[in-house]
């Protein structure tokens, strides 16, 4: 089942760490496996029994796969330079009492991501005027 990613992201501004060259930050963030640690400007924390979101770029494709908080999810994406934004996003179709709320949220980041930077602290996933909606750390 192919779910267009609803709603806005709500944004936070942040950022800091250094970034990396495009070039640099384009092989850094493909094909590396990625876990949530900051959705919305506020650390995230995994509920007791359940698992972090999850998200993998790989080159090859390119297809974006990971973890929702709930459901696993598949899509496309297209990244030149700096730039990132995702396509159409499948999801499995499990309904996880406590975790939909995150899911929804974590869905809506990866809708709003217009641009990405890799740092010494991870993958930081932008909206068009440049606030974090995500960060994330190499699993």
């Amino acid at each position: 089942l192919l779910l267009p990613l609803l709603g806005p992201a709500a944004c936070a501004q942040g950022g800091g760490g250094t970034a990396a060259t495009p070039a640099a930050s384009s092989r850094a963030f493909q094909d590396t496996d990625w876990t949530l640690v900051d959705l919305d400007g506020s650390p995230f924390e995994t509920a007791e029994g359940r698992r972090a979101p999850t998200l993998t770029l790989a080159g090859a494709g390119p297809r974006a796969t990971g973890f929702a908080g709930c459901n696993r999810l598949t899509g496309s994406y297209e990244s030149t330079g700096d730039s990132l934004r995702f396509g159409a996003v499948a999801t499995t179709r499990m309904h996880c009492e406590g975790a939909m709320e995150l899911e929804q949220r974590y869905l809506a980041a990866l809708e709003a991501t217009r641009r990405y930077r890799v740092s010494e602290s991870g993958l930081e996933l932008l909206d068009a005027e440049g606030a974090v909606l995500a960060k994330f750390r190499a699993s």
